[in-house]
């Protein structure tokens, strides 16, 4: 398949079609899906040298290209030239990083990327406080548990409903590990709030 759209890509240019960003983001999405990465930095970067701009897109490809590969301080640095570039990364660009580094275990360097969206113009959404709680139940660590509550309550407060079963497994973890009077409290302001966890008792 990469061969094939490469050759077709080719055959377009020598018929003096001229490709635009588009045609090279599909290219890219396409290299980058059968681990291709380095041709699709190699593409991305022919694709600056003919002068065209790249846009959110071809940014977000390139760096989900590496953190499938495991890649993660290439894709942070991708982030940062895309910033360099003046195109500012967006949800999507911050939850590919938060994803893959709560995939390989990183957790800290995942707050540190949610952390950085908080402080900017790009906050987060939905799914980026879903994977962030999700994370929190990997090490059953007592801390983690209260940061998934505190992050519960963030979520809410900004107008996000979480699930019956996200309360649940936050509000049995943090009694699980001895944070009673912590989901007390939370059940108290989420309450106040008009969110009811249905089938729990404190």
């Amino acid at each position: 398949e990469v061969d094939k759209s490469r050759r077709l890509f080719d055959e377009m240019v020598q018929e003096g079609v001229l490709p635009n960003v588009a045609t090279y983001n599909a290219l890219i999405q396409v290299l980058c899906k059968k681990d291709s990465v380095e041709s699709a930095i190699d593409l991305f970067k022919e694709m600056i040298g003919k002068g065209y701009v790249p846009n959110a897109t071809t940014y977000n490809l390139l760096i989900r290209g590496l953190c499938h590969v495991r890649e993660m301080d290439r894709a942070s640095e991708y982030v940062g030239l895309m910033r360099d570039d003046g195109c500012e990364p967006n949800v999507q660009t911050y939850n590919l990083l938060i994803r893959y580094y709560c995939d390989a275990g990183d957790i800290e360097k995942a707050l540190g990327v949610f952390e950085n969206m908080g402080s900017g113009e790009c906050l987060p959404n939905l799914d980026t406080y879903n994977v962030l709680i999700s994370s929190m139940f990997v090490r059953q660590k007592s801390e983690d548990l209260v940061l998934a509550g505190r992050l519960l309550v963030e979520m809410v407060n900004r107008g996000f409903v979480p699930t019956n079963l996200t309360f649940n497994r936050i509000l049995n973890g943090l009694l699980v590990t001895g944070n009673q009077p912590f989901a007390r409290e939370i059940l108290r302001l989420l309450s106040g709030c008009g969110f009811f966890p249905r089938n729990f008792r404190l």
